[in-house]
């Protein structure tokens, strides 16, 4: 999942008149602001809240804490994210057309796959060395099989939540008021409410056209796509996902502490974004952006210049 969309400052040209370099960053920034570059204070923070929902494709789920639970086999492959994340974000340019930012937020979630098939394979309970055991386990196997139809179509709900941080960069340039940029960000979220962790890469181009006003205004229209690469490795107690009965007794009757593993992973990479930044000053900015295709994003972000 998306943590963070770098403001829109820009490196075009501008008639402007330059403004004199009061920080040591951005390095090279005299000379750029000689040139006729219009550039952003060198110092931000800003406070940002993205909704989002985005298809996963569930690669496994295995289960522990009993042989009967080692031979149950679960299938539900799809799953749908539907969350949100808060974030605040700081960032400092480094040269005129490079900034790196540091984030920090939280993000709050439920991934959600209808199971299609539930299971158990007598062959694959694991034996104790106990050939009574064993064929106790085997009968029990037997009957969580024939129960496994009563689980078909029920949910398999993962609640998601817990701190996020990270970090970015942002390349910029332009000509004349038609700017480029690409932001790239890697963030790990660890989960408070079930075990696990939530791993994230995005890398974001946008072109556009910024319209400058008096009093240091701007306006700024872009679009472009998000490319988004999530990873979840996560694990909990059987007893929370809340099977249906009598597959959920009889499971949690076999193992009370039983456990259940989960690897999945969003299955669409790329979606189309369109968006809008308006400068009130040169010290304050407000974002607006949208995704669209099979990951739908909202975003806003409102930030805070300084140097």
């Amino acid at each position: 999942m998306r943590n963070s969309i770098a403001a829109l400052a820009l490196g075009a040209a501008s008639v402007a008149p330059a403004l004199a370099q009061e920080s040591f960053f951005p390095i090279w920034g005299e000379e750029a602001a000689a040139r006729g570059y219009t550039l952003p204070k060198p110092y931000g923070f800003s406070i940002s809240y993205m909704d989002m929902s985005n298809p996963v494709k569930v690669h496994s789920i295995d289960l522990a804490g009993h042989p009967v639970l080692d031979a149950i086999e679960v299938d539900a492959p799809d799953a749908e994210f539907e969350g949100y994340n808060v974030t605040a974000r700081g960032d400092v340019w480094i040269l005129p057309f490079w900034s790196v930012y540091g984030i920090l937020g939280y993000t709050s979630g439920d991934s959600t796959a209808t199971i299609r098939s539930l299971g158990c394979d007598v062959d694959n309970v694991t034996s104790t060395g106990n050939p009574l055991q064993d064929a106790i386990n085997k009968g029990l196997c037997a009957t969580v099989d024939g129960l496994g139809g009563a689980a078909v179509g029920a949910p398999f709900a993962l609640d998601l939540h817990g701190g996020t941080y990270g970090a970015g960069t942002t390349l910029a340039g332009g000509i004349g008021n038609w700017f480029a940029l690409v932001d790239m960000n890697y963030t790990y979220t660890d989960l408070s409410i079930i075990d696990g962790d939530i791993k994230t890469f995005v890398a974001a181009p946008r072109v556009g056209y910024r319209w400058e006003f008096d009093g240091g205004r701007e306006l700024r229209l872009f679009a472009g796509a998000m490319y988004q690469k999530v990873d979840q490795s996560l694990s909990g107690n059987l007893s929370d996902l809340g099977l249906p009965d009598p597959i959920g007794d009889a499971i949690n009757g076999l193992a009370p502490d039983g456990k259940f593993y989960v690897e999945q992973s969003g299955t669409s990479r790329w979606n189309t974004v369109v968006g809008a930044q308006y400068a009130l000053s040169r010290d304050w900015e407000v974002l607006l952006e949208s995704g669209f295709g099979a990951r739908r994003t909202s975003f806003i972000s409102v930030s805070r210049r300084f140097g």
